[in-house]
């Protein structure tokens, strides 16, 4: 059977994603008429390839002026459930981690709370550099539940948690945390590659599977002037008076992380 071809707007988005690469932050891309023409293809086609570059936070518009690429720092949206695999391979860089640490562990009592774990029970715990192109970007520590065990047997230096965790049913799919700045310790530092007392992100984080049960509890130390995080606000309709609905709190509270 012949191999479905790759929509045209996605190859669009594929080339124009190789010209990013080279790019600076601020630097225009081809217009929708000028892709276009240089294609072949309808304005509604070209618009949808710069779209989809738009959803990953590669470009940005500028109404009356044009569009233009983010830059190579690594970014993410905010109230998105996206992991770092995901986000670095849709900006075309190569993705890869360090394991540190891979191992069963007797968790705290915080890291029980936030499992929804019995005193005495036993987590998994996974430490690694994600890095981006092979520049560490962040220092990630995951604790895992008893059912999630079988990350161990598996290869946590290429491969995605997250993947691994779908492909046994369990789909990441709320997320609850915080995000605060930070000075790298002398580990961070080690680890990241970075003078001690540099600029860090630090998100705290704990991940509910489809039937919301509780599947992560992780802490990623991002390099500050490394990573982005996108922002999309929207003030609730009738003011700042009125009392923000269940879901406006939800994701007020929560962001998504990179993965595992």
């Amino acid at each position: 059977m012949a191999q479905a071809r790759m929509p045209r707007y996605m190859e669009i988005a594929q080339e124009l994603r190789q010209l990013l690469a080279e790019a600076r932050a601020g630097d225009p891309i081809p217009s929708e008429a000028d892709l276009s023409t240089r294609f072949g293809v309808s304005r509604m086609t070209a618009r949808q390839a710069v779209k989809s570059l738009e959803a990953d936070g590669l470009v940005y518009r500028v109404p009356g002026s044009g569009t233009y690429g983010s830059g190579r720092e690594a970014r993410r949206t905010m109230g998105i459930l996206r992991s770092f695999t995901e986000d670095m391979r849709g900006r075309g860089i190569s993705v890869s981690s360090r394991v540190i640490e891979a191992a069963w562990i007797q968790p705290d009592p915080e890291t029980c709370a936030e499992l929804g774990l019995t005193a005495g029970s036993r987590a998994v715990r996974v430490v690694r550099v994600r890095l981006g192109d092979g520049v560490p970007l962040a220092l990630e520590s995951v604790a895992l539940p008893p059912r999630c065990s079988f990350v161990l047997d598996h290869d946590l230096a290429r491969g995605s948690l997250h993947r691994l965790l779908e492909d046994r049913g369990i789909i990441p799919t709320e997320a609850f945390g915080t995000l605060v700045a930070a000075h790298a310790n002398r580990d961070d530092a080690r680890h990241l590659g970075i003078p001690a007392g540099s600029a860090l992100l630090v998100e705290r984080r704990r991940i509910d599977d489809q039937h919301g049960e509780r599947i992560e509890a992780t802490q990623t130390k991002y390099v500050g002037d490394k990573y982005v995080f996108d922002i999309h606000l929207s003030r609730l309709s009738g003011g700042s008076d009125r009392h923000p609905s269940a879901a406006a709190q939800r994701q007020s509270r929560g962001t998504a992380h990179p993965d595992a």
